[in-house]
This record gives C-alpha cells, sequence and structure tokens, in this order.
C-alpha cells in the first residue's frame, strides 16, 4: 500500500526528510514533481518543445516523479476519440518505457473550472458529452487511473483571488464532497462503473492494484486564502471522512489555488503554517504536505515550514519566452541581455552537473540565440529531422532543462542541509540574498515564536519581524523592533505592550438587552469579527447572536469587548499567547476574572467556546476562581484550532445554549 513516513527530522529542529512509497517509487522528500505533458498531441511523437522537454528529463536517474495535469491533453487538439482509443488504452508507464519514475496526476481543477464542455456527470442533471468526461471525482479517478497515476490529487474546485465569500465557501465544500467520494471509490472500485462505461476499464486496474497492494497514494486537495480558512478546511474535511467511515487511507494534503500567489509570500506562508498546523500531531508523521504550482528559490523557506513536495512548470514557461534563469542571483534573463552576464570565456554561468545546456556537450550563447530567433519553413523542419539536427523545439527544451535543473539542484541543497541539520541557518543566509524569502521568513515567525526565539539567539536582527536593518546593520545595532510587516494588507506594530488596551480604563458597560457572555480567543486577522474563526462561528450562532454579548479573549490585552475590536492598539497588534509566556498568562486571566466579577451578574449564561490549549487554559482559570461559567468543546478530540471548526464541537454549543439560556430580557 502507498504510505508516507518520515524518516528524520533536522537536529535544528526544522525540515524533514521522508519516503513517499508509491508505485514506481519510492519517493524521498523533500521533493520536486516538475510538470510533464505527456500528452502534447495525438500521439507520443508530437508535442513539440513538451514532448522534447519530457524525452530529456524522463529517463534520469536524479529525477524522482514527474507532474501531469489530467486535463492539459485538451490544449493540444486531441479528439474525444483519440483520448479513448489511444492514450486511455495503455497506462503512461507502458507507453513511455523509459519513465521510470512515479506519476503525479493532478485533477485539472482549474480546466474544468473554465469549461462548459466537462459539467455535471448526467445523473446530476448534467448534459451528456462525447468525452465521457465530467467534473465529477468518478470521472476523473477513472481518468487518472487509465493514465497510471502513481499519486492521485482529489478532484477540486480552485478558488480564484477576490471570489465573494459565499461563493469561496461552497467551492470548498464541493473540494470536501469530492475528496471523501475518491477515498469511497478507492474502498470501493464498483463505483467507478456506475454511469460510466469507459470507466469499467479503471476499476478492473483498481481492483488489480488493491489485491497486489499497489493502489496509487491520494493526495487531499486543499484551498484557502489564509490560515483560518485552510484550518477550517482540513478540520471539515477530517470532520467528513470521520462520519462516513471512509477505510481507504490518504497520503498528504495538496495547497493549491497558490499560483496567482506565488508574489505574495507573506499570504503563502500564512497559508502553509495554517495547513500545517491543523494536521493532527498524532498523524503528522504520516501525513505529507505538497504545494501546487511552487518551486524554485522558495523551497528552502517552506521546507522550513513543513512542506514535503513541491511542482512547478516556471522552468519550461520561463524558456518559453527565451529566458535563462541565472544559477546565483535567480534572475530570469532574456536571452538579449544575457550576454553581459557570461563568464569571460562566453561560456554560461553555470555549472550544474546535470545541465545539458551549459555543460561540455551542450550548445554556445551564440547558437542559442541564433537558433531561437531563427523560423524554419516547414519543408526546412522536416529536413531538419530527416536528417536527425535539432530544430527550435529542441533548443527551447535544453533552455527549459538548464532552468529545471536549476530547481532540481536547489532542493537537493535543502535535502543536505537537513541532514546536517542546519536548515535554518541555510534558509537564513539565503534570506539576506533574497528579498521575498527575508519577508517570507519574517512573516512566519509570526506564528511561530519558536522560529523567532532560534533566528533572535543566531543574532540575525534583521530577519525579525519589523526590522528594517541591513544584515550588515545588523551586526552592530540592536534589534529596533518597528513595525510595518503586514499581512492580508493590514498594518501592525510589535511595539504594543498590555497597557495599550485594558477594558477597566475604558468607559464600559455590557448591553442590557443581551443574557448571554459568550467568550472566544482572538484571531489573527483583525478585525476580529472579520476573521474566519469568528465568522463561521457566528454565522452557525444565527438568530442566537441578537441574544449574545460577545467578549474576545485577547493573548495581549485580556477581554475585548465587540465594540472595541476597532481602536488602533486591537486592530494593529500581533500576538499569540504562548505556553511559555506565563507572566502574560497570569495577566490575561486575571484581566478576564475581573471582567466577571464586574459584569458577569449581568448575564442568564456564561459560556466560553476555546479549542487552543494556552487559551482554554486561562479561561478554565478564570472559570473556576469566579466560580461559574462552562467551558465547550467539553471533550475535544485535541487541544489546536482544528476542532474549533468541528461540526459536532459547534453544535455542542448550539444545544447548550438551546437547553440552557432563557429567553431574552425584551420579552420578559
Amino acid at each position: 500500500m502507498a504510505s508516507f513516513s518520515v524518516k528524520l527530522v533536522g537536529d535544528d529542529g526544522y525540515g524533514r526528510l521522508g519516503e513517499l512509497d508509491v508505485p514506481h517509487g519510492p519517493v524521498e522528500t523533500p521533493v520536486l514533481f516538475p510538470v510533464v505533458n505527456l500528452i502534447g498531441g495525438t500521439t507520443e511523437k508530437s508535442g513539440g518543445v513538451w514532448r522534447r522537454m519530457r524525452d530529456k528529463l524522463i529517463s534520469k536517474d536524479h529525477l524522482q516523479g514527474i507532474m501531469f495535469q489530467a486535463m492539459s491533453f485538451t490544449d493540444y487538439g486531441v479528439s474525444p476519440d483519440n483520448l479513448n482509443d489511444f492514450w486511455r488504452t495503455e497506462t503512461f508507464h507502458e507507453r513511455f518505457e523509459d519513465l521510470n519514475a512515479p506519476i503525479f496526476i493532478d485533477s485539472g481543477g482549474f480546466k474544468l473550472m473554465n469549461s462548459n464542455t466537462f459539467g455535471d456527470a448526467p445523473e446530476k442533471g448534467g448534459v451528456p458529452n462525447e468525452w465521457g468526461l465530467y467534473t465529477d471525482p468518478k470521472s476523473i479517478l477513472g481518468l487518472q487511473l487509465d493514465f497510471g497515476a502513481d499519486i492521485v490529487a482529489t478532484l477540486d474546485y480552485p478558488i480564484p483571488p477576490n471570489l465573494r465569500d459565499d461563493e469561496t465557501v461552497e467551492r470548498m465544500n464541493k473540494s470536501i464532497d469530492s475528496a471523501v467520494e475518491c477515498l469511497r471509490i478507492l474502498d470501493d472500485p464498483s463505483l467507478l462503473e456506475e454511469n460510466f462505461d469507459i470507466n469499467s476499464r479503471a476499476a478492473d486496474r483498481l481492483r488489480a492494484q488493491k489485491a497486489a497492494g499497489e493502489e496509487p497514494g491520494v493526495y487531499i486537495a486543499l484551498h484557502g486564502h489564509d490560515y483560518e480558512t485552510i484550518n477550517w478546511y482540513v478540520g471539515n474535511f477530517l470532520d467528513r471522512v470521520e462520519e462516513v467511515n471512509i477505510e481507504s487511507s490518504f497520503e498528504g494534503f495538496a495547497i493549491g489555488s497558490l499560483v496567482p500567489l506565488r508574489s505574495s509570500i507573506d499570504v503563502l506562508v500564512d497559508i502553509v503554517q495554517g495547513a500545517k498546523d491543523a494536521i493532527p500531531e498524532a498523524h503528522s508523521d504520516e501525513i505529507g504536505l505538497h504545494v501546487f504550482g511552487v518551486g524554485g528559490k522558495q523551497v528552502g523557506l517552506l521546507s522550513l515550514l513543513g512542506v514535503d513536495s513541491f511542482d512547478c512548470s516556471t522552468h519550461m514557461q520561463t524558456a518559453r519566452y527565451k529566458k535563462y534563469t541565472h544559477p546565483e542571483t535567480w534572475s530570469h534573463y532574456k536571452l538579449e541581455e544575457l550576454e553581459e552576464h557570461l563568464r569571460p570565456d562566453g561560456s554560461f554561468p553555470c555549472d550544474l552537473p546535470e545541465c545539458t545546456l551549459c555543460g561540455d556537450d551542450g550548445i554556445d550563447y551564440e547558437t542559442l540565440l541564433e537558433e531561437l530567433n531563427t523560423d524554419l519553413s516547414y519543408d526546412e523542419r522536416q529536413e531538419r529531422k530527416e536528417n536527425g539536427e535539432p530544430i527550435k523545439s529542441d533548443y527551447y527544451a535544453l533552455l527549459a532543462r538548464h532552468n529545471f535543473e536549476l530547481y532540481n539542484e536547489e532542493l537537493r541543497h535543502v535535502r543536505e542541509a537537513i541532514q546536517d541539520g542546519r536548515l535554518l541557518d541555510y534558509v537564513i543566509d539565503f534570506a539576506r540574498d533574497h528579498d521575498d524569502i527575508k519577508k517570507g521568513l519574517k512573516e512566519a515567525q509570526l506564528r511561530d515564536k519558536r522560529l523567532r526565539q532560534d533566528i533572535e539567539a543566531r543574532e540575525a536582527y534583521d530577519l525579525l519581524p519589523g526590522s528594517t536593518l541591513t544584515s550588515d546593520q545588523a551586526k552592530l545595532s540592536q534589534w529596533d523592533a518597528g513595525v510595518d510587516e503586514s499581512t492580508n494588507n493590514r498594518r501592525i506594530s510589535l511595539k504594543y505592550s498590555p497597557n495599550d488596551f485594558n477594558i477597566f480604563t475604558r468607559s464600559h458597560e455590557p448591553p442590557a438587552d443581551k443574557d448571554v457572555l459568550l467568550l472566544i480567543p482572538c484571531s489573527q486577522k483583525k478585525p476580529y469579527s472579520e476573521s474566519r474563526t469568528h465568522s463561521v462561528l457566528f454565522d452557525k450562532l444565527g438568530d442566537r447572536t441578537s441574544r449574545i454579548h460577545k467578549l474576545t479573549v485577547s493573548g495581549m490585552y485580556g477581554p475585548v469587548p465587540k465594540e472595541f475590536e476597532r481602536e488602533q492598539p486591537v486592530l494593529e497588534y500581533d500576538y499569540v499567547l504562548a505556553k511559555e509566556d506565563n507572566d502574560q498568562i497570569t495577566l490575561v486571566t486575571d484581566r478576564v476574572l475581573r471582567y466577571l466579577e464586574e459584569y458577569g451578574d449581568q448575564f442568564d449564561e456564561i459560556v466560553a467556546y476555546v479549542t487552543s490549549k494556552t487559551y482554554r487554559q486561562v479561561v478554565e482559570d478564570a472559570f473556576d476562581a469566579y466560580g461559574q461559567g462552562t467551558v465547550l468543546p467539553r471533550d475535544p478530540q485535541a487541544l489546536q484550532l482544528t476542532e474549533y471548526f468541528r461540526n459536532s464541537n459547534i453544535q455542542e454549543l448550539l444545544d447548550h445554549l438551546d437547553e440552557r439560556t432563557v429567553p431574552s430580557r425584551d420579552s420578559k
């Protein structure tokens, strides 16, 4: 059976080496799956630059796997008959004998999102099409199995930037439904055959794989544009799997919708941390984390945060624009601009051991520039082919191969750094040379206090959140914790202290028409009411909110009534209460207790909904000292954010409010 396992965690506490055991594996992680288009036309002999890149790469020993997008054939003139009578009759491994590495096949959700052809399956009210393919887990999984996937990503519904909130939630729920259905099919292959005649072959293949213990690995596609949303997503998926009692396992989570965010590394880091923190600690060494469409120079930082695998097509897309990625600066130079960056002898600035462009057997700069700027007629191309001479597509493929080898070499350096227990030092050095990585490393420390402490212990003051120091200045100056490091386009400050907001120094009286005091923990996103944690809960509370006085427990300030959420110190602080901060825990607990002592008798019911360990301890201690108050959920499976979004836990709160509260005072 497919499996993922962690073999080693770096001695510095960062990064992990693992093994993904799948058919045509195993794969050593962290790993890069380059996107390779195995279907670039009607036969394996067509495909232009994609075919030539494929042929130059798939038989190489250092290639651990490839990524293929299941619906990419729609770009290359493949007809329904050709797909079904040629490409689906043999697996890719049967068709490409030199392909010894595992194939990770994405569902093609982005293609399906923008297509009117592949709609709902007929049994769901959709219109039949001649492809026999639909936006349906049965249909797409059947296609992935026919192609011979070693790893499949579940059918997902990507979330474009700036999508309306209601549509975002709808698409996330559809992705979760799809993932659960995929696991059900892997349990029972006969489900593939329902209303899909063409899938009988895929069902037979799956049965044979299960009998041999060689079924593909499964990665659950995730989406979310911030920490809290993707945390909610993971929690809801795990709830669903538990409810339907699925036997088939999955090997990892794969975060999608990231390609538009590659230039927003602070958001990317926030999402990765949200997904990683949502994975139950008891199973974290058995669940891999993949990021779609992200690779290159980000792999060190993301490996530091717990990512195990990557894929990207940037090596190919950059080459198609005639751009060369410099191995030292990571800048993408147009070939016409590259001459001034060549070595004194006119050679490429590259020593990558597997690069077929820049090595001794490669070609020189002038030849590459000339060939990529020369348009041959059809007859001239055919003549070159007959004589075994390269055409333009071959030169594009050489350029793409160089770009890929740079990405792959970087990941090799990251694996070595993990092995040697020096990944954090490696990322620190790398961040000082690349502003985007520096920004991402600073963002990561806002949630990861241990990371911040370890960076400060290394006296890397220039890399601490809020620092405006250069690396040279950091060696001569103490850290000035100035503020304007942003997350979610929000201005923050690290200079705030508990004295900057204290409810007991403000004029405050709880609303007289509220008979329920509800305490919930703070969120990183401000104002709190717009965060995922607060908005999800209050959507579920429905009409009950008219009777509820919400009191947010801030790790910095203690009690923050709703009407004070938009005060500047509350909007701009960025602090998470940590279990090591004993004095701060005492301060917050004392302030919560004082609030209860001053205002608690105004409420008929006092309840807290808290699943994070440190904040729960604060509330429990305050309730014990006050002698009243109920903390829910009573028996969470774990004390972490995913439990906050668990439907059964929220329902426990709703039931408690319905049973224990009385009609509002206005109706008495």
